[in-house]
Parts: structure tokens; sequence; C-alpha cells
């Protein structure tokens, strides 16, 4: 049986460097569109068009196995490596509460960390 997280969080990026972050999502969906469990994952990248002010985000929300968590680190990695002085905050609760990651990223500086439990398990 699987062991799910649920993985939740969003990136920032300024407007001019908005596009590029979303082509790479898009080509990744793309790509994988065959691959109906990675293509299925990619589908929790969300976004507005036409960004609020100074500020666009890339949020990601979706209950994902270990290879879903690790194509998530893998699309944060590729966008991390486009050099759009990304910055943002996600964090991967796994199902029972007990296997929790925070990924923080500054600047296009990401930091990994196990966590202690944000929102109990009942």
């Amino acid at each position: 049986m699987s062991y799910f997280f649920s993985l939740r969080g969003w990136l920032e990026a300024e407007p001019e460097k908005f596009d590029k972050a979303t082509q790479l999502i898009e080509s990744l969906q793309r790509t994988y569109e065959q691959d109906s469990k990675m293509g299925f994952y990619l589908q929790g990248w969300s976004w507005n068009r036409n960004p609020i002010n100074w500020t666009a985000y890339l949020f990601y929300g979706a209950d994902v196995t270990e290879s879903g968590l690790e194509l998530f680190e893998d699309t944060l990695d590729k966008l991390i490596n486009t050099h759009l002085n990304l910055s943002g905050y996600f964090h991967a609760q796994g199902e029972d509460g007990e296997r929790n990651l925070v990924y923080h990223i500054t600047d296009d500086e990401l930091s990994t960390k196990v966590s202690d439990v944000l929102v109990k398990v009942t």
C-alpha cells in the first residue's frame, strides 16, 4: 500500500520572469502527458495568468505518493536552476503525521528539513 503526503505551498516570482517559470511547468506537463501518474501529479501546479500588483505566484497542492514527492522535488530543482530569483515555501505532511518535510526557497536557494507536525492528523 502506498504512503501519501499532503503537499502544498507556493513560489513567488517577479512578473517579468513568471512566464519562464510557467512555460517550464507546461513543458513538463506535456512531457509526462502519456504517463498517467506523473502527468496527474503535475496537474497540481496552478497560477493566475494576470499577477496582482508586483508579485506572481505559482501554487502546488496535491496528495502524492513517494514518487510524486520525488517528481515535485525534481520540478522544484528545475525551476530553481532557471535562475528566476524564486522564493517560496512548501510543506509535505505524511498521511499519518509522522513524516513531514518543509521546503524553503529564498532567492533560488533551497533548504529542505524534516519538520514537526503542522496539522494534527486525526
